[in-house]
């Protein structure tokens, strides 16, 4: 009987707790607004969106930028002007990041559709890349930059970062895996939420062109992450081993990294002739670096 009691009074005791924390997240959107309690952590960027000069010689950004060139389905030719100018732009608009004055992107998951272990991995690709941590998954709404979470919309996009107060949002409903195999539709969803925390650190996107936007565009499916990742009959075949980093990612995040509000020297294996690599694929992450 005692037993039965206890187990009673935890029972109780979690429904207390769990109704009291619920009330609680009701009061701070009622006076906060969804906007405030999806993200707290303004969209920031530089004054005359300025790199640090001091972090960067001028040969080791003209390394950078010439990594971030790519090809005409990737890359970005508008970062070629951080080595000339230090100015972090695409074309002339600013590149904003979500980063706080702890160099850390700290995100909280409520969606269904990316799951808590899969901002893990995806948080585990970016942190590897940068060789410290840059991304945090925090157990709570307060304690976020950004919370993401799932909506409905009226458009047919899957989702994606936010700069409007609302965090990052994705689409249960728009999002179409037929003829896909499990595997395939988890790296599809898994690229989608790396490429979207990505924007968040302040990387823009790299497919190609002035905008990096061409492959887009263009319909020209590829295998950068933060170009137009995807999977099936249209994709290369090296998409079905999974979702790998490139020395790409790795000089876009060195760049992004001077425009935090507290700069960083990042990826600085970009630099040397190595050339590790993070993978994702079926819910598993690896890499290669040491």
């Amino acid at each position: 009987m005692k037993i039965v009691k206890r187990v009673t009074l935890l029972v109780l005791l979690v429904a207390v707790v769990g109704t009291a924390m619920w009330g609680m997240t009701r009061m701070y959107r009622a006076m906060f607004g969804n906007n405030h309690y999806y993200q707290r952590s303004r969209a920031y960027t530089t004054q005359d969106s300025l790199l640090n000069q001091k972090m960067v010689s001028r040969p080791k950004m003209v390394q950078l930028t010439n990594l971030t060139h790519g090809t005409q389905y990737t890359g970005n030719t508008s970062l070629d002007q951080a080595a000339k100018t230090y100015r972090y732009q695409i074309g002339k608009e600013k590149i904003s990041n979500f980063m706080g004055t702890d160099a850390t992107l700290q995100l909280y998951t409520e969606s269904k559709l990316m799951t808590k272990s899969m901002v893990q991995d995806a948080a585990t690709f970016w942190n590897t890349l940068a060789g410290q941590k840059v991304v945090t998954v925090v157990t709570s709404a307060k304690q976020s930059d950004e919370v993401i979470h799932d909506t409905k919309t009226d458009d047919k996009s899957l989702g994606g970062q936010t700069y409007d107060r609302q965090g990052m949002v994705f689409h249960p409903a728009n999002w179409k895996s037929a003829g896909l195999s499990s595997a395939e539709e988890q790296d599809w969803r898994e690229a989608v939420l790396i490429r979207e925390i990505g924007h968040a650190l302040g990387l823009p996107s790299l497919g190609g062109g002035k905008l990096g936007n061409n492959a887009f565009v263009h319909g020209k499916i590829g295998s950068e992450v933060m170009s137009y990742w995807s999977v099936g009959s249209a994709a290369p075949a090296i998409n079905k081993q999974g979702i790998k980093s490139t020395a790409m990612d790795g000089a876009a995040l060195a760049l992004a990294g001077l425009s935090w509000k507290r700069p960083q020297r990042l990826a600085q294996w970009v630099y040397t002739d190595q050339t590790p690599s993070v993978l994702y694929h079926d819910g598993k992450i690896s890499s290669t670096f040491k």
